[in-house]
């Protein structure tokens, strides 16, 4: 895999004083499930505008259900010894079809394809890995990539980050968009992704248009707000993971007694010790503490 990574120089007067979503390998989370929307109806005028804090609203688009996906550990699938690199799995399961996989390699710097439609006859793994996103992924910035599959010629594949705001759907408002347009083998697509965490949204390209919803307890849809931070999933089972909005200070994990069990500044909280039942994340930050009740299973 070798990489070029350019920063463009322009929109600096007015969108300096927006804030601009920044993509993060450790916004990237497994235990987040997902219904796959194919949409049709689509207004696509209005996911023309490019740019610093665009709205695209596309709520008037039919959306039909045509499959699930999870994100997972690799030791959760059947494949991790047979692609060892790998650390980070997509698992897609079409709807009347057999589940399918792609594989990554997750870092702090990069998120790199090393195989996909794995588990069926069309199984296509990577000689040279395919990045899909960089970190961090800063506004007006764009990298390319050189990639090679098996039994294939190298191939260029270009991400470029755009366009930041809000997307509208028929299943609700999300702020903190990063579209991201992308030039893989002359194949031009667009990606939307929300930013924290960091999830796909929508893919729209020459074959259609693709929209990710979070569904069930493991996915984002059952994130807890209040004016400090965000927290899922909920219930959680291994992991709790800790979106903040203002600076804290420290979390702490509370049992239904009252006992502090975890003290941490982590975003990512192990709480695998946990027995199963009731708890408060307890979030502390200048002049205010508040707590927030989950149930860990």
């Amino acid at each position: 895999m070798k990489k070029i990574f350019t920063f463009f120089l322009f929109s600096m007067g007015l969108t300096a004083a927006i804030a601009q979503p920044v993509l993060y390998s450790d916004s990237l989370h497994t235990g987040i499930s997902f219904n796959l929307y194919n949409l049709t109806n689509v207004n696509t005028a209005n996911l023309a505008t490019a740019g610093a804090a665009v709205t695209w609203d596309i709520s008037g688009a039919t959306a039909t259900l045509f499959g699930t996906a999870d994100f997972m550990d690799m030791a959760s699938t059947p494949y991790a010894a047979q692609y060892p690199a790998a650390n980070f799995a997509m698992r897609f399961i079409p709807i009347g079809s057999s589940e399918l996989y792609s594989l990554f390699t997750l870092t702090t710097s990069s998120l790199n394809e090393v195989a996909n439609n794995v588990g069926t006859p069309n199984e296509t793994s990577f000689i040279d890995p395919r990045e899909t996103l960089v970190f961090p992924f800063i506004y007006n910035t764009s990298s390319t990539d050189v990639y090679q599959k098996t039994g294939q010629g190298q191939k260029v594949i270009v991400n470029n980050y755009e366009s930041y705001g809000t997307l509208v759907t028929s299943f609700g408002t999300t702020n903190n968009i990063v579209r991201i347009t992308t030039t893989d083998n002359g194949n031009t697509s667009l990606n939307f992704w929300g930013s924290s965490p960091l999830v796909p949204m929508l893919q729209a390209s020459s074959s259609g248009f693709t929209l990710w919803e979070s569904t069930g307890l493991t996915g984002i849809s059952t994130t807890v707000t209040n004016e400090l931070f965000d927290m899922y999933p909920n219930p959680a089972i291994n992991e709790l993971h800790i979106v903040n909005k203002q600076l804290l200070s420290k979390i702490e994990i509370i049992n239904s007694a009252g006992a502090i069990q975890i003290t941490t500044t982590q975003s990512r909280i192990d709480i695998s010790m946990l027995a199963s039942g009731v708890y408060f994340v307890k979030a502390y930050t200048a002049g205010k503490v508040i707590s927030q009740k989950f149930i860990k299973q």
